[in-house]
């Protein structure tokens, strides 16, 4: 980038701008010739260092991949080992055979308290269960939370269909069964939020009498957590089953395979499966990710465990990235110096010619340019083609907070263009990108800066292209904007707000229904109406109404959250918009500022007013337009002034509360 001329600079008079320094061309050349050699053979020494940094490296990778693939299969091993003893040891207990032998409400009591101490101290097992062989369960423990509970009599369910029932029920004595990882299926329906389950299931022998199972459901999410911790960023942990499935580490398509079966790695990427199925372990690339693998299975030869393909994923590096990465170095090292040495050695003279005509040029042009600039009211900006800062005025200077040698010769766009909300403004976006690639003038009403000390400032700005004949760029005008701004925030929020309440008037609340409808938001609305406010009015005056009216709007404004809308509809009718709530808790909302009103008591020129009010409630159907929901709303606060006033009714009728008025 040619330098430009700073205003210390342009003290020196205009003898300095005419004056051109002599080009020793013949040594110049020498200077390059030897230097260009010189770093001809720096390069050829890096790069044999590169080399052997890339073996390194290189060997260095592939130890630290294997030991993290050994450090999975040794979590999973030592996790399930844990959960297979425990069940072994409630499968074969005396207490167990005892009551097999005799059984009594004495010994299943006991029973019962075995499996319960043994699910408090283990808080990653979600159910303990003695099935009979004929698939009922005997005995199970739930847990709920912290808490774990035994599950009463008529509570049990028979789990015969369920598939790790089958499998247990043709299980040998002392053989054990590892069920497949899957998500927990309670009456029929998968539970809700998802629980990764693993059964473990022993057989129960008398003798070589099958009596029944013995079934521990161990909440996997901890092993995947496990699974995590053991791995730095960014690699993490993948789980696939023998069919392809993703358990883990698949982002979206987690446990997919539960509601769409035909889905997975091996119907996505068939071919990269057939890869992985048939090799015990290895590495591929799939899209952007590296994955390695290998594939294992728990336990001995007294546990059936399904087979899965456990590994790590480096997430946005190929395998063989390590290469690329050393390769794309070295070529662009190479290619660099033969072009560095083409253009020096046959462009140089030539170059370095015009690049001291064109700078002499536009010092003497700047220099003219800011003595117009200088007095400017607007901040001007001049930048090159690259988006590089040349000069700038002292207006833009005291906007910006940045002195001009600050701000010289470095990206305007990046330090200064920013959105409303402060985030760096994107470069298609940017006036000044479209100016320059275009060649059009460019101007926008409402744009946005920052200063140095972050304050960001609303501007209007125009960007005028320079022609492309000389050295390109653009020249940037703005003015401040701060006070226009102002001027029409205060403007819209008049136009928004209830004169007299000060919350939001009938058009601005409903404009918040509407926009929160398109969001897709579970919401509920209440509408409330003072009861005999008429009265109010031709007993006390308007000035006393006008009162009661502000006061009643600050009780229902002081229940609410801060995000929750309050508008006035309509004289003494109000609308509030409630985000997140169900029907119940909306419900006990409007209930609450019921009472609030109710027990309050407006003091009016001496007088004590007691004013209650009525109200309806609806929630939000999907699809359903502002208009029906407001009907449904308002047709539940005239059934609640209908119907004796001064309480809340929900649109379906399944909530009332009535107080004596």
């Amino acid at each position: 980038m040619v330098p430009f001329l700073t205003r210390k600079e342009q003290l020196k008079g205009d003898t300095t701008l005419q004056s051109k320094p002599n080009i020793p061309h013949h040594r110049i050349v020498f200077f390059w010739l030897v230097g260009l050699l010189a770093l001809g053979l720096v390069l050829l020494l890096g790069a044999l260092s590169l080399y052997r940094d890339w073996q390194q490296e290189q060997q260095l990778q592939t130890q630290r991949r294997n030991f993290y693939q050994v450090q999975l299969k040794e979590v999973l091993e030592t996790t399930l080992r844990t959960v297979e003893l425990d069940t072994v040891r409630l499968a074969t207990s005396p207490l167990l055979q005892r009551h097999l032998l005799h059984p009594s409400t004495n010994t299943l009591e006991l029973l019962q308290e075995d499996y319960l101490s043994l699910a408090r101290l283990r808080p990653s097992y979600d159910q303990i269960r003695l099935l009979d062989v004929n698939g009922h369960e005997s005995v199970r423990i739930n847990r709920s939370g912290k808490d774990v509970y035994r599950v009463p009599a008529d509570a049990l369910q028979n789990k015969a269909q369920r598939y790790y029932t089958a499998e247990g029920m043709k299980l040998a004595p002392g053989y054990t069964y590892l069920s497949p990882l899957d998500l927990n299926i309670e009456q029929n329906e998968i539970e809700v939020p998802f629980k990764p389950m693993l059964r473990m299931v022993h057989p129960v022998y008398r003798h070589t009498q099958l009596n029944g199972l013995v079934v521990v459901n161990y909440r996997a999410e901890e092993l995947l957590q496990q699974l995590s911790n053991h791995l730095p960023a960014p690699l993490r942990p993948i789980l696939l089953n023998d069919k392809g499935q993703w358990l883990h580490g698949g982002d979206k398509q987690d446990w997919l395979f539960m509601f769409e079966p035909q889905s997975g790695l091996a119907v996505e990427e068939p071919s990269l499966w057939q890869q992985m199925a048939s090799q015990d372990f290895g590495q591929l690339t799939l899209g952007q990710d590296c994955l390695l693998y290998s594939w294992t299975a728990y336990g001995s030869q007294q546990a059936q465990s399904p087979r899965w393909l456990i590994g790590l994923r480096e997430s946005g590096k190929a395998c063989n990235a390590l290469t690329q990465q050393y390769q794309i170095h070295a070529a662009g090292l190479l290619g660099t110096t033969a072009l560095a040495g083409f253009l020096l050695l046959f462009g140089w003279h030539r170059l370095r010619l015009k690049h001291l005509q064109l700078y002499h040029r536009l010092l003497i042009n700047e220099q003219q340019l800011r003595l117009v600039t200088n007095e400017m009211g607007n901040g001007v900006i001049m930048i090159d083609t690259q988006g590089l800062t040349r000069w700038l005025n002292p207006e833009a200077e005291r906007l910006l907070g940045w002195q001009e040698k600050e701000i010289l010769g470095r990206c305007l766009h990046d330090i200064i263009h920013v959105t409303a909300e402060g985030e760096n403004l994107d470069r298609e976006e940017c006036l000044t990108t479209h100016a320059i690639r275009t060649g059009q003038r460019q101007h926008r009403e409402r744009d946005y800066i920052c200063t140095r000390e972050g304050i960001i400032i609303p501007v209007s700005m125009t960007v005028s292209p320079l022609p492309k004949s000389e050295s390109g760029g653009a020249v940037i005008t703005f003015s401040d904007d701060r006070e226009k701004v102002t001027a029409e925030k205060k403007l819209r929020r008049q136009a928004e707000t209830d004169e007299l309440t000060g919350y939001l008037n009938r058009r601005a609340i409903l404009q918040q229904l509407e926009q929160v409808i398109k969001t897709d938001t579970e919401f509920g609305i209440i509408m409330f109406d003072l009861d005999h406010f008429k009265s109010v009015n031709d007993t006390y005056g308007h000035a006393a109404g006008d009162q009661v009216l502000i006061e009643y709007t600050r009780l229902a404004r002081e229940l609410l959250r801060p995000h929750d809308c309050v508008g006035r509809i309509g004289g003494e009718e109000f609308l509030l918009v409630i985000k997140h709530l169900h029907l119940n808790d909306l419900y006990q909302l409007a209930e609450r500022v019921r009472e609030s009103m109710d027990h309050h008591r407006c003091i009016i020129t001496g007088h004590t007013l007691h004013v209650t009010a009525s109200f309806g409630l609806a929630m939000h159907q999907r699809g359903e337009p502002p208009s029906a929901l407001l009907a449904r709303t308002d047709k539940a606060l005239y059934q609640a002034k209908n119907t004796g006033r001064n309480q809340v009714i929900a649109d379906d009728s399944l909530k009332t509360a009535s107080v004596d008025t």
